[in-house]
């Protein structure tokens, strides 16, 4: 009776061992954290600009929710476009704001960006150092002069649907 139940424990652990695989991890390259395989939209979730003293503003949450639902659309081939969201500040404006390229420096550790508006303002080649990149969410950092005074900046940017 022993030799059975022996048995039967030795059969169901072996069962066990050999019947658990390892889970394949799928790496991601950060164009395809960035940009999907066709495209990926994102969502300004987060601008916050630091003076010199350490003043912070975020810069969000002060504009208009037809501001806020812009979105950046990045595709595989190192461009990008900027498009309007739901509601739009005039029905006059185009539904594509701006089109430019962007690239990964430094082993992918930065993000260059030819050109972008914001606040108004057109900032060109804008180089961020990456904080963070995943599925979830894309932070970056970068140093910006706006009127003589040069301010930290860093964007957070969340998937847009």
């Amino acid at each position: 009776m022993n030799f059975s139940k022996s048995l039967i424990v030795l059969a169901f652990t072996s069962l066990i061992m050999f019947s658990c695989k390892e889970k394949a991890v799928v790496l991601k390259s950060k164009t395809e954290y960035l940009a999907g395989t066709t495209s990926k939209s994102w969502k300004n979730t987060k601008a916050e600009a630091t003076n010199p003293q350490g003043l912070k503003v975020d810069l969000v949450l002060n504009q208009p929710d037809c501001v806020v639902d812009n979105r950046l659309v990045f595709y595989p081939n190192n461009t990008y476009e900027f498009k309007e969201g739901a509601t739009k500040c005039s029905p006059n404006d185009p539904d594509v704001i701006l089109k430019s390229n962007w690239t990964f420096l430094d082993n992918e550790t930065k993000f260059k960006i030819d050109k972008i508006v914001f606040q108004g303002r057109e900032v060109n080649d804008a180089v961020f150092d990456i904080i963070e990149l995943n599925d979830n969410v894309f932070t970056g950092k970068t140093s910006l002069p706006l009127a003589g005074v040069t301010y930290e900046f860093v964007a957070t940017f969340q998937p847009a649907q």
